[in-house]
């Protein structure tokens, strides 16, 4: 453990005496929480599991890093004291992204220690009685509560002494507190409500896409907060004078801390100190009573969830419209059986692995969150700059759509890991002569999953703002792209779909490598703005990108087993 695992330990089980009178016993509550304390602190956070790495050697440091993130989130907090002059505009804005953010980072990083049974299987049929058994279990959620709000909320914290004086720190601590209890009550919402709505055996999927969504939402306040804080109209702006603002809880918390820290009340303080106070008060109540016992009952659906899975299965073994038409795909774009086979695994691997989405979804997110800054910094002239193709509308544009290969880049470097890759032995026992062609495939199905959804957007959306002339470029812009992933292809991908472990992915990695990934297409978007006026010459180049994908794609194909890098390191040899 280390110094703030041992703190937050220490200060659980000061109240000794009052446990042992509730009859949990102490020596066993101990060695259960620094159990469970020693294995947070190897489990890889949510912020981790974004990573394209997983180095054993970091893991004995996973409660600092969490930590050490919860604190540069609080300090992207602080922009809320910049808008509005009132303290209570300032509360209610950081009380709303802490109760959010909060519940957010718990339901993404914490849910693997809600969800984990284990504790059943193995404390359980110990002589560790139900007291201990659930204290220790509530004690674990506590001391992980405080490790992510505590750290959240010390710059704020610094904040309000320094803009309202010390005496306001009392209040807000209080409420502080209040607002934890709050975003429990959302995070138990939330479980109960994706429980009620889906079956067990989902809850991980879905839990997932949540960690996608908050990975996305983290890089977007990065970026969009500090060009929000720009605009001269929100440092002027009061929380109180918005209407139906009175039903909205953080300003509850704001209000009442406002009115204890200069001991102002008029009615509506009172109201909303009493709703701050309570309401809290009230869901944990409702947490404890109602939704703790229902999730607990839920969760152990999801042991047995597996075993229901494959009865379903069984029903559904029938004619599936889906692989039908996933099939029929790889059938048209496909050389031969090798290559069709790489088409369909990597397609449906893509689709159900864990691991990949975590990795490659949030790049759909980022690209989103670019638009979003473009809009920001332009506001209405950027559809007038893009609807007359103005210098700066190319500009944009041509950023913009180099940018999206960013999505298909990602998408084709994870296209080799994954946690269960020992699975892999299988591409060891089939006759291919050349594993290029399977990895065509996969790089195939990479480009028409992740790619042709960003082409048919930009080529609605061109067609409908600038009119049919932008075809020209969006064509050339779009075959570059797919000509520029199947050189990182061709050069990079060496190893067969999901076959390599995932501690695998930052060996061979370099600064090197990655700065060309990112200035290959900045320099082919900065060729064709160039040329961007001149469609004949713009028709020529597009051709030649069309041939030379598909030069790239044939030469991936013709990948020998003694180029593939795992296979050749285990001496591993292809059937002749």
């Amino acid at each position: 453990m280390n110094i703030f695992d041992s703190l937050f330990l220490y200060i659980y089980l000061m109240p000794s005496g009052l446990y042992k009178r509730l009859g949990i016993n102490i020596v066993h509550l101990r060695a259960i929480l620094m159990a469970k304390l020693t294995m947070d602190n190897r489990r890889p956070a949510a912020f981790q599991q974004m990573r394209h790495s997983k180095e054993k050697k970091e893991l004995n440091k996973a409660t600092l890093k969490t930590m050490l993130a919860s604190f540069f989130m609080g300090l992207l907090f602080l922009f809320a004291f910049g808008i509005g002059h009132d303290l209570t505009t300032k509360l209610t804005l950081f009380f709303s992204m802490f109760i959010f953010m909060l519940a957010a980072t718990l339901i993404t990083d914490f849910t693997s220690v809600l969800i984990d049974i284990r504790d059943n299987l193995i404390i359980l049929p110990k002589p560790v009685n139900d007291s201990t058994f659930l204290t220790a279990r509530l004690l674990h959620i506590a001391i992980h509560v405080n490790k992510m709000a505590l750290p959240m909320a010390f710059p704020a914290m610094i904040a309000v002494i320094l803009i309202s004086g010390f005496w306001t720190l009392i209040p807000f601590l209080f409420f502080l507190l209040l607002a934890t209890m709050v975003s429990i009550f959302l995070i138990n919402a939330v479980y109960i409500l994706i429980l009620k709505i889906t079956t067990p055996s989902k809850f991980q999927s879905i839990i997932s896409y949540i960690q996608i969504g908050f990975a996305i939402l983290i890089y977007g306040g990065y970026q969009l907060v500090p060009r929000i804080m720009e605009n001269s109209v929100m440092k002027d702006i009061s929380i109180s004078s918005v209407q139906y603002i009175r039903f909205f809880p953080p300003f509850w918390f704001a209000e009442a801390c406002n009115s204890l820290s200069c001991f102002t009340f008029g009615p509506n303080a009172w109201i909303s100190t009493g709703l701050a106070v309570f309401v809290p008060l009230g869901s944990i109540y409702l947490v404890m009573k109602y939704f703790a016992p229902a999730f607990n009952q839920k969760l152990g659906l999801i042991n047995s969830s597996t075993v229901e899975s494959n009865k379903i299965i069984k029903k559904k073994q029938g004619f599936n419209p889906a692989y039908s038409r996933i099939e029929k795909l790889a059938t048209m774009l496909t050389k031969d059986r090798r290559e069709y086979m790489g088409f369909v695994f990597a397609w449906k691997m893509m689709g159900r692995s864990r691991e990949f989405k975590l990795k490659v979804y949030p790049a759909f997110g980022y690209v989103i969150v670019l638009l979003a800054m473009l809009l920001l910094k332009s506001g209405s002239q950027l559809f007038s700059d893009f609807a007359d193709m103005t210098s700066k509308g190319k500009s944009l544009f041509l950023m913009i759509l180099y940018f999206s290969s960013f999505i298909l880049i990602t998408a084709i470097a994870q296209l080799s890991y994954s946690d269960k890759s020992k699975a892999g032995w299988i591409f060891l026992t089939a006759p291919l002569v050349n594993p290029g062609n399977v990895i065509v495939g996969a790089v195939k199905a990479a480009m028409i999953q992740f790619y042709t959804p960003v082409i048919l957007i930009f080529t609605i959306a061109g067609t409908l703002i600038v009119g049919p002339g932008i075809l020209p470029n969006l064509l050339l812009g779009c075959f570059n792209v797919l000509s520029i992933c199947s050189l990182i292809a061709y050069f990079n991908l060496r190893e067969l779909p999901f076959s390599v472990a995932t501690s695998e992915a930052a060996k061979g990695r370099t600064v090197i490598r990655s700065m060309i990934t990112l200035i290959i297409p900045a320099a082919f978007g900065f060729f064709q703005w160039l040329i961007f006026d001149y469609l004949w010459i713009v028709a020529i180049f597009a051709t030649l990108s069309i041939i030379a994908t598909w030069m790239v794609l044939g030469s991936i194909r013709n990948l020998g087993w003694e180029r593939l890098g795992s296979y050749s390191r285990n001496n591993a040899q292809g059937p002749n």
